[in-house]
């Protein structure tokens, strides 16, 4: 009877190892799926042709339908290894030079030697590459770039400038934020966003009706004078004089203007346009997503900045791909965590969205039908998790939707 026990922990035991592998393999391959989609992006690129604009296919389609079908991960994940973990955030910068370095050799007339040998050495001819490309499929390879740099690129840089005491991880994501030509996010973000968030006085909260357009606009032009005015309101209130070599604001701008240096060293004075229009879809990339993170969702100034203040998204593939952002109000509440110790707010602390975030985003460039379908989800932010003194606030202003059936 002994025996018989023990040979049944015993295969037990094997049983949820196996099981406890297979997870663990199973996120290490969902914390690997940007990489492997730039790669896979990077080769389209290589290719020519319609393949070009695999990127933004991918973006709509792998992170929206695919997204929606697996559906949600569970209370509690294996993660992998932390030098994982990291080596996934540090691997972007380098693949994103390379992506981009393949985009300019289809994109040009004759291309780079070095660069075609890359290419013969995975058995693409580039100059048949080239020749199915043209102009308009050109514009796809920076079409996908733009959508690599917004997913990748501000998503990672996003994870590392909140690591106040790693100088390092700190200056790596101000590089990502180059190709957008968004360094300033990496102080409006962590000294306006995080402090302001929820109140009119965040650029980057949407307001209740607010169209995804112009909120995109708002929020640019808001979080870059954000970002100024804190630099310069940081300098004067240290004593400390106020020029481009002290003022960190300047000194992130001049990353930027390497990143177009770049750009014109390989593509002339055609990089002008190319890292604009490339770097545009970037930003905007990031804007769509700041619109779905907090739609609607307000906070008194002063008062605590709660998870309550954030949508949270459980999606299973966007959550892999974008390295745990969806997990925002966990986020929000204790911004110093890696993404690796994120954690689901439960429903009595934080909202959740209904779809994932591609899947939102798509239904927010509908305007009206959009604002009908989140509001009833909204109104029941406002019966659970509105405070009084927010319940107040969204009365004055005629926006409180608490009285409709969630």
């Amino acid at each position: 009877m002994s025996d018989t026990l023990d040979k049944d922990a015993a295969g037990r035991n094997r049983g949820l190892g196996t099981s406890l592998l297979a997870t663990r393999a199973g996120n290490t391959l969902r914390y690997s799926m940007m990489n492997i989609f730039i790669l896979l992006g990077t080769a389209a690129i290589a290719w020519g042709g319609p393949l070009t604009y695999t990127g933004l296919l991918f973006s709509f389609f792998l992170v929206g339908y695919v997204d929606e079908l697996f559906g949600d991960i569970s209370q509690t994940e294996i993660m992998p290894p932390v030098w994982y973990c990291q080596a996934m955030l540090f691997a972007t910068l380098p693949l994103l030079i390379f992506a981009t370095l393949i985009a300019f050799n289809v994109s040009t007339e004759h291309g780079f030697g070095w660069l075609d040998a890359i290419s013969r050495g995975v058995g693409i001819d580039p100059d048949a590459a080239r020749a199915r490309t043209g102009w308009f499929w050109g514009i796809g390879a920076y079409v996908s770039l733009g959508m690599y740099y917004g997913a990748a690129g501000v998503n990672v840089s996003h994870e590392l400038i909140h690591r106040a005491d790693k100088p390092f991880d700190r200056l790596f994501g101000t590089w990502l934020l180059a190709f957008t030509w968004d360094t300033g996010f990496a102080i409006e973000h962590v000294h306006g966003h995080h402090r302001n968030v929820g109140t009119e006085a965040d650029p980057a909260t949407a307001r209740r009706g607010e169209y995804i357009v112009l909120f995109v606009y708002r929020s640019t032009v808001g979080q870059w004078l954000g970002a100024k005015r804190f630099e310069d309101e940081r300098l004067a209130r240290k004593g400390i004089s106020n020029n481009l070599w002290t003022n960190r604001f300047w000194r992130n701008q001049r990353r930027t203007a390497a990143g177009a240096a770049f750009y014109i060293a390989f593509l002339g004075w055609w990089g002008i346009p190319a890292v604009i229009f490339a770097g545009s879809i970037g930003k905007i990339y990031l804007e769509v997503v700041n619109y779905i993170e907090h739609y609607g969702l307000v906070r008194i100034p002063g008062t605590r900045v709660e998870a309550r203040h954030s949508w949270d998204s459980h999606r299973r593939v966007s959550g892999g791909m974008f390295y745990n952002l969806m997990l925002h109000a966990n986020h929000h509440k204790i911004a110093t965590r890696r993404y690796w110790e994120l954690e689901q707010s439960p429903p009595e602390e934080a909202a959740t969205l209904p779809r994932g975030y591609m899947a939102m985003i798509l239904f927010a460039f509908l305007g009206p039908p959009f604002f009908t379908y989140i509001n009833k989800h909204l109104a029941g932010w406002d019966n659970r998790l509105a405070s009084p003194e927010e319940i107040a606030y969204l009365k004055g202003k005629g926006l409180y939707l608490g009285d409709r059936a969630a």
